[in-house]
């Protein structure tokens, strides 16, 4: 409140461009991105994107620095949805239920739901064989904003048109002493098989702030980890294998929480997201957001995540969102993890897949 009202004379005084260009890093300003027809108009830098810029934020626009200003809730009043941490409740389980249910309807209508299903089965009792060698794995590396160069690795069918314009989803690992697991897994092959890209990036392992010269502005709780996937997200664009609205967030454990904080820091960004949660102070989102489509899922007993980070994030998503043919579903399993049956696991590829391609507009050769 104090800081409302030190800055209430400002904002309509003759003092208030002042304030705007002093705030140019937090609220970014609108920059073109390419839509369905021309690629060649400039993309944002990675340095914009880390720095906090909010590019073309989406439709309906909102206005950054009044949210920023006057939010419509301060992050000291208490969680409105803290009653999901009770996970064994009857109001919880009962508000799950309902979720099941409506995004299991949802998803039963994505006509390529079917056919992903049958290739994941074939695809994981034969081990992947056939497909492999229609498949280029490119190995390299992304810059992030300050300069460090990070592992990326791209997997694409051969034949794929490099023209800026493909469905793609970017997944996200950390270093953990141990080599990265494999990367052409049925999840993956069925989705190079309908036309899309996967890259993987990887992020340092740091959910501590980024580090800022003095007096320069920055939006709070801005990790590195936070700066590399956004850096590795544009360099999918500038290197023209995608476009915003054709580009998803995907992960699972550590990359499903980071995908969690990345739509919910830069909803304008993403095509679609299918996050797992993410952590409590990525929640506290600015109101007027249009966020992608977004499936969340997450499972009773996780051993990697906390089932109700996927439920909390959920319950903000579907109460902020302002563009109402954008989903924001939850889907939540009683098992997850390598001890889940095989299954369980293939039906959640089978709707992950489903959602994204039908989002980001991936399509199997015979439809």
């Amino acid at each position: 409140m104090a800081r409302q009202r030190r800055l209430g004379p400002i904002l309509f005084g003759a003092g208030a461009a002042g304030l705007l260009a002093g705030c140019a890093l937090l609220v970014g300003r609108p920059t073109t991105v390419p839509g369905p027809g021309r690629l060649d108009v400039p993309q944002p830098t990675a340095t914009q994107i880390a720095a906090g810029a909010n590019p073309n934020p989406s439709i309906p626009q909102m206005n950054q620095f009044a949210v920023e200003v006057n939010p419509r809730r301060a992050s000291h009043e208490a969680n409105p949805y803290r009653w999901l941490e009770n996970v064994h409740s009857g109001r919880t389980r009962h508000w799950i239920l309902v979720e099941n249910q409506t995004t299991a309807r949802a998803l039963a209508a994505i006509p390529q739901r079917a056919w992903i299903r049958r290739r994941l089965e074939r695809l994981q009792a034969s081990g992947g064989a056939g497909v492999a060698d229609d498949v280029v794995v490119e190995r390299g590396f992304y810059v992030a904003s300050d300069g460090t160069r990070l592992r990326m690795e791209i997997a694409r069918r051969r034949d794929l048109a490099h023209d800026g314009n493909q469905p793609t989803l970017l997944t996200v690992d950390h270093p953990t002493g141990k080599p990265p697991g494999p990367l052409l897994e049925p999840f993956v092959l069925v989705w190079l098989e309908m036309g899309g890209v996967y890259a993987r990036a990887e992020v340092r392992n740091s959910l501590a702030p980024e580090p800022v010269s003095p007096g320069t502005a920055t939006p709070p709780d801005k990790p590195v980890a936070l700066s590399d996937l956004f850096a590795a997200a544009q360099s999918l664009i500038d290197r023209h294998y995608t476009r915003r609205a054709r580009l998803g967030i995907y992960g699972r454990g550590f990359g499903g929480l980071m995908a969690g904080a990345a739509v919910a820091l830069r909803p304008d960004f993403f095509g679609a997201a299918l996050p797992t949660g993410t952590w409590p102070q990525y929640r506290r989102i600015t109101t007027g957001n249009c966020f992608p489509p977004t499936l969340i899922t997450t499972a009773e007993r996780d051993g990697n995540i906390r089932p109700w980070q996927g439920y909390e994030l959920a319950a903000v998503l579907q109460a902020e969102q302002v563009c109402s043919h954008r989903p924001v579903l939850l889907l939540v399993d009683r098992d997850e993890g390598p001890a889940a049956p095989v299954l369980v696991r293939r039906e959640r590829a089978a709707d992950e897949l489903a959602f994204a391609a039908k989002w980001l507009g991936a399509q199997p050769a015979q439809y």
